[in-house]
């Protein structure tokens, strides 16, 4: 549980600095704004086909989601 908390972590810091809003990122991913909420706090079980969404809406590498 300690690790899908630090992933959400993650999601949030980076979507932060690039100024998205979460309701913005559900959009570019096509995954619901609860959704989104409930994998930045670590309460949902996330499949790789929506971090890989979260990480190119994020403009990032997948990789570095887990930087913890």
């Amino acid at each position: 549980m300690h690790e899908k908390r630090m992933l959400g972590s993650s999601i949030r810091s980076v979507r932060a600095e690039r100024n998205i809003s979460q309701r913005q990122l559900a959009l570019m991913t096509g995954i619901s704004r609860s959704y989104l909420w409930k994998i930045e706090t670590g309460t949902a079980d996330v499949g790789i086909d929506v971090l890989i969404k979260i990480a190119k809406a994020l403009d990032i590498p997948v990789h570095s989601l887990f930087d913890f």
